[in-house]
């Protein structure tokens, strides 16, 4: 069963997201965009796992290597889109200009785990991004969706970044590792 490290980005504790969001929203349906919306749980994936018999090994070993990450700020600014591999949707998605360090070493860190245990997984670049959305491919270009998307405002969101999870893909938390402070 497909299974996820991921880490919780709470952008919705900023002041400002409420309305940006619902603004948001509102431009891109009056765009006519069909869109399949993401409203909770937003969180970067740092490792997506395609089968379940590693888990307990991962986590054991994953422990270890969160015992040395402390939490750390991220700023969030950047609001976009992607075609996903398989060229069936869109994601919409925001992200960092500049991605803390401390993320690409949690991907890669996670990674290193899952080679060295021969688990089956996502192998594709990590690319780091908050999925808000899917768009259907065959309803919208992705040069169209751009467009309507960097008219947007967008402002800057300042997260502190605390909480690493790994749950299974409908939800249900496998384990949470808290940041030390």
């Amino acid at each position: 069963m497909a299974n996820f490290f991921e880490i919780k980005i709470p952008v919705r504790k900023d002041e400002g997201w409420n309305e940006w969001a619902k603004e948001m929203r509102s431009k891109i349906k009056a765009a006519g965009i069909p869109v399949r919306w993401q409203m909770f749980h937003y969180h970067m994936t740092l490792l997506f796992l395609d089968d379940d018999n590693w888990i307990e090994d991962l986590n054991q070993e994953f422990e270890q290597c969160m015992s040395v990450f402390y939490s750390f700020p991220i700023t969030i600014d950047k609001l976009d889109a992607f075609t996903t591999g398989d060229g069936a949707s869109h994601i919409i998605y925001l992200t960092s200009s500049q991605v803390p360090s401390q993320i690409l070493t949690l991907a890669e860190d996670a990674r290193t785990l899952a080679d060295s245990m021969n688990a089956n997984y996502d192998k594709r670049p990590f690319k780091p991004h908050v999925t808000l959305s899917r768009v259907p491919a065959d309803k919208v270009s992705l040069e169209q969706l751009q467009s309507v998307l960097h008219r947007i405002e967008q402002p800057v969101f300042r997260c502190v970044l605390n909480e690493v999870e790994h749950r299974y893909f409908k939800g249900d938390i496998i384990k949470t590792w808290k940041l030390k402070y």
